[in-house]
């Protein structure tokens, strides 16, 4: 059974290996990926944040009216960028108690395996855009405080480390919550 892995962990510096088939198993992970989003209300997950190290990753955002749109992608590889950029402040459910802003380009394309193998392309902006290079990253052994100068980042860990000591519980505010 997958859980979170808080940070820190050296997992979060693995390079994820790609996936060579996809199959029952890579299917039930995804699917198990997908369950613990939703029971942590966050909009995604990289196969680090389970403690996996495959190229996995599992998205869940609203639109602006409102749809939910699902992804479960195998091997996301970001094939476009755009030039335009936008910063938005970034937090991780498994980075504990801290935030910052990071600036990513506003629209991607992003090509990847379905659950069932097949072959997709996805172009994304907003919100859906930042999300996927947020967990993108996660494969390539990179997080969002990977972004910051270094002064920053280093007190950034220290927080993170801190918040793993107290025993803070995993949460992300946003448009999952149950709470408001």
């Amino acid at each position: 059974m997958l859980s979170l892995v808080i940070a820190p962990d050296p997992i979060y510096k693995a390079i994820c290996t790609p996936v060579a088939t996809v199959d029952d198993r890579v299917r039930a992970q995804l699917s198990e990926m997908m369950d613990i989003l939703r029971e942590e209300h966050a909009m995604g997950l990289g196969a680090p944040m389970v403690g996996l190290t495959q190229r996995l990753v599992v998205v869940e955002l609203k639109d602006e009216d409102g749809v939910v749109h699902s992804y479960q992608m195998v091997n996301p590889v970001i094939t476009r960028y755009s030039d335009e950029k936008r910063t938005t402040m970034e937090a991780s459910i498994t980075f504990l108690g801290v935030s910052a802003e990071v600036t990513r380009p506003t629209e991607i394309t992003v090509a990847y395996l379905d659950e069932n193998g097949a072959s997709q392309t996805l172009d994304a902006s907003g919100m859906l855009a930042t999300c996927l290079q947020h967990e993108i990253d996660y494969l390539d052994g990179r997080t969002f405080l990977d972004h910051q100068p270094p002064v920053k980042r280093d007190m950034l860990k220290r927080k993170v480390e801190k918040g793993k000591r107290m025993g803070l519980r995993p949460h992300i505010h946003g448009p999952h919550c149950a709470h408001g």
